[in-house]
């Protein structure tokens, strides 16, 4: 399954002076991070091995059969004279063998072994349980990895088109200052904000490198891609002048689709078959059952047994013959200082905490997945919010720098702008990742159709 995916997400530009492009949808994030992961596939083995120790219990239900044999030599066999000149007689033999099969059944025990193979199928299926969490929890991890990817993304394409647009000015400024219409006060602001949002930009791409980073760990993909210089695949054009060339450029899906694809999420009530309550329930079941199962052992217990052997020697004849032996045996304790008792009385408390450990999930749930709606709601007001903000930043920038090259405003007054037209894009891609992560979050607390 991992080539496939991993042809799916790098596809190298055919042109040698291009750097690789790496396209990933959130979906193969998704799907390589649940194959990958080794959390949830050591909760999948723990659940194998919980499974079959629910057909080791089982066994014991049903008859046992063995096959049994048994050989020892004596080298000194024991005779007999029964009169004082008459030939002696050997009371057994040399060798010594027996061999055939064995079967043995519980007919009554209270009913000890059937509560105690119903305990041990409750808790396989809190083993199930807790590895449906866990790919929650993966897929969860995974979503949030991939957002911030999406914002160091947006912060970086933010940064790069603020650093054109401060080279742009720069060389208008330039050309002012060298005609002598501007001084070199506006020219040595114009050329330090270029010098700053080289940092910025640079900066940016750092980001983008550690988000792809803890990504590709997330996922076991393209972990020796170079992504120390990547660079957002919607940035056209030549990179500007001091940023580091790109090693890879990126495409990821838009914040927006995602959104999209996550939205139903937001509307979906809370899962009450969530799989952490399941954990606890199905561990008070399991201790229960098993309480009911070591309580039984206060009752009497019935087995049967059944021996075929096929022997040598049966004494006093040294011959070998066919022996069935049929038999059956009865317990009952008498005083063990109420042991018994005790333990069944400890394992129905441990039950009775399983269910306080559930309750307190339960809470736990509500709470997140209120906060998390409660949050959704006022993050979507904020989008909303942001998308009037940088439309109106962006104008006031171009605006601000018309005024500048009038005479009516300062360069300090264009920077300004400038700074808060990109903080307005950041501020509005980071509303939107947080929007993003609130649906997530609602998506693995719900019983969303997002939900593993």
């Amino acid at each position: 399954m991992i080539a496939p995916l991993l042809a799916s997400w790098l596809l190298v530009s055919p042109g040698r002076a291009e750097p690789p492009s790496l396209s990933i949808t959130l979906a193969q994030a998704e799907t390589s991070a649940l194959a990958h992961s080794p959390v949830l596939k050591q909760a999948a083995s723990d659940l194998a091995a919980a499974q079959a120790q629910v057909e080791a219990q089982f066994a014991q239900l049903v008859p046992r059969a063995t096959a049994d044999g048994a050989y020892q030599y004596q080298s000194a066999v024991p005779k007999f004279s029964p009169a004082p000149n008459a030939p002696a007689v050997s009371f057994g033999a040399h060798d010594n063998w027996s061999i055939g099969p064995s079967v043995s059944y519980t007919l009554w025990d209270q009913g000890a072994l059937r509560s105690a193979w119903r305990s041990q199928k409750a808790l396989a299926g809190s083993d199930e349980a807790q590895r449906e969490l866990v790919a929650r929890q993966v897929l969860l991890a995974t979503r949030l990895d991939y957002f911030q990817v999406q914002l160091s993304l947006e912060q970086e394409r933010s940064e790069i088109d603020s650093l054109r647009i401060a080279e742009a000015q720069f060389r208008d400024i330039d050309s002012r200052y060298r005609a002598g219409a501007a001084n070199r006060i506006d020219w040595l602001s114009a050329r330090e904000n270029v010098l700053s949002r080289r940092r910025e930009a640079r900066a940016a791409q750092g980001d983008v490198a550690v988000a792809l980073r803890t990504l590709f760990a997330q996922t076991g993909q393209t972990q020796d891609l170079d992504v120390s210089a990547a660079i957002d695949a919607r940035v056209e054009g030549e990179t500007p002048s001091g940023v580091s060339t790109p090693t890879v450029r990126v495409a990821l899906e838009p914040l927006e689709l995602v959104e999209t694809r996550l939205e139903p999420a937001g509307r979906a009530p809370v899962d009450s078959a969530y799989p952490r309550l399941l954990v606890f329930e199905r561990q008070s079941e399991a201790r229960r059952l098993a309480a009911r199962s070591t309580a039984a052992g206060e009752w009497p217990r019935l087995q049967l047994s059944y021996l075929g052997r096929y022997e040598y020697p049966l004494l006093p004849a040294l011959e070998r013959t066919w022996q069935n032996t049929l038999g059956a045996s009865a317990s009952v304790p008498l005083f063990e200082w109420g042991r018994t008792r005790e333990q069944a009385r400890a394992q129905r408390s441990q039950a009775e905490a399983a269910d306080h450990q559930r309750d307190e999930a339960y809470d736990e749930l509500v709470r997140d997945w209120h906060q998390a709606r409660d949050r959704f709601a006022a993050l979507r007001d904020q989008v909303a919010v942001d998308r009037d903000s940088v439309a109106e930043t962006a104008e006031i920038a171009r605006l601000r720098y018309a005024s500048y090259r009038n005479g009516a405003s300062t360069i300090t007054d264009v920077e300004t702008a400038n700074l808060n037209a990109v903080e307005a894009r950041v501020l509005a891609a980071r509303h939107e990742t947080q929007l993003l992560i609130q649906l997530a979050t609602l998506a693995s607390l719900s019983s969303s159709k997002e939900s593993p």
